[in-house]
């Protein structure tokens, strides 16, 4: 049988928003959403079952950005963590800080654009194995990478 991928997932988690400065984005997000579509649309003399409307769908639209956030945990053995670390590199993603023995990788974008939530959490376990956590969207890319 061939080994298809070096990540073995364990299980989704439900936390999309990782910190304060997560919650203080997605929150200005929302209340911009609100804010601007309200303004733009009463200034634009429209009626108050389409500002409403409006408003809705720009909440609707901005879920897909919390969604593909949702923390995805699993397991890389110990032979394949170059695997693991080509996979983080191709991603662009480089090693931010460790704590408590977990390494943590963020991408290599703007502070602004980078959400708390949107890094990879690296342990070590006792049986030699790596214990990874990493957003919903890199799962599915090393889905399709590996």
């Amino acid at each position: 049988m061939v080994k298809t991928s070096f990540f073995y997932k364990q299980f989704v988690g439900f936390a999309a928003l990782a910190s304060k400065r997560d919650w203080a984005i997605v929150s200005s997000m929302v209340v911009g959403i609100l804010g601007l579509s309200k303004a733009l649309l009463t200034w634009a003399h429209v009626d108050s079952n389409t500002v409403r409307s409006m408003t809705l769908c720009g909440l609707a639209g901005m879920l897909p950005s919390i969604l593909i956030c949702l923390p995805v945990y699993g397991v890389v053995d110990d032979l394949s963590r170059d695997a693991l670390h080509s996979f983080l590199k191709s991603l662009k993603f480089t090693r931010y800080f460790d704590r408590n023995g977990i390494r943590f990788y963020t991408q290599n974008t703007s502070a602004w654009m980078r959400w708390d939530s949107n890094r990879v959490a690296v342990s070590l376990l006792p049986n030699g194995q790596l214990r990874v956590v990493m957003p919903f969207y890199c799962y599915r890319v090393l889905k399709r990478w590996s």
